[in-house]
């Protein structure tokens, strides 16, 4: 067993894990300790250990956009074979898949919030206006966007200015991630897809790639076409951002390597 731990210990550990999310989204009650206790007598291994894997799974949580146990802090200190073991295990869970989850929670969430009231419509207009200029992504970004791409979208070529949004290819972490290279201008549709890490832009060659989950789509069309060229070299986007966001799609087996 490589590095020390078994399968049945990585899968056991992905278990627990998922089932402590899936108590905190719910606000049920649980205590991470006696969880850890569990695992340390059913292995014969520390529980220290198991807490240490526990954060290693939350920081492929983090990558990955997804909440993660609170308390369980990211550690991205892990060996690559062990990495790849956690992913091949998360994405092979038999639920719903992570994103889905996630997006499930966000909607009741959004729902509990934004219930309707017949009396504040023009609340509600404000709300939804707020919402696509959210969308849309920050409004210098999508404006220096917009120039790149000549107002078409990157993938499709529409040229509907309306539809089209500014797409972190890593995710927005701050006023320095608003880089150009950092961004594609999609149609609102694809951006979603993207973000979802349905959709990847081969690093080098630049071709479109799509998720097994998209073959029986409508999206077909775009599989292996080039992506578009900004009008400005400067403008292209980083080989080194859309390897990172090509490493999150796990369907997609890289040729280059992680990004790290």
């Amino acid at each position: 067993m490589s590095d020390g731990w078994s399968d049945q210990e990585l899968a056991a550990s992905v278990e627990a894990y998922r089932d402590m999310l899936e108590k905190q989204l719910s606000a049920t009650p649980f205590v991470k300790a006696h969880i850890y206790r569990g695992l340390a007598k059913r292995f014969g291994r520390d529980e220290g250990a198991f807490e240490r894997r526990m954060q290693n799974i939350s920081a492929i949580y983090e990558a990955r956009g997804l909440r993660w146990v609170q308390g369980l802090k990211p550690q991205k200190n892990i060996g690559t074979a062990i990495k790849a073991r956690l992913i091949d295990m998360i994405d092979s869970q038999p639920n719903i898949s992570l994103v889905d989850e996630e997006l499930a929670t966000a909607v009741t969430q959004a729902e509990q919030e934004h219930a309707f009231d017949p009396k504040s419509i023009e609340d509600a207009r404000n709300r939804v206006v707020a919402s696509i200029v959210r969308r849309r992504g920050q409004a210098a970004f999508r404006q220096k966007l917009l120039v790149a791409y000549g107002e078409r979208c990157a993938i499709t070529g529409c040229d509907l200015v309306q539809v089209l949004e500014a797409a972190h290819i890593h995710p927005y972490r701050g006023e320095q991630t608003n880089a150009v290279s950092n961004g594609l201008l999609l149609r609102a549709d694809l951006h979603t897809l993207f973000d979802l890490y349905l959709i990847a832009i081969v690093p080098g060659s630049r071709l479109i790639r799509l998720a097994p989950a998209l073959s029986q789509s409508d999206y077909t069309r775009y599989e292996g076409m080039p992506l578009n060229t900004p009008a400005s070299p400067l403008a292209m986007a980083s080989n080194e951002a859309l390897q990172w966001h090509a490493d999150q799609c796990t369907w997609l087996k890289s040729p280059t390597g992680s990004s790290g």
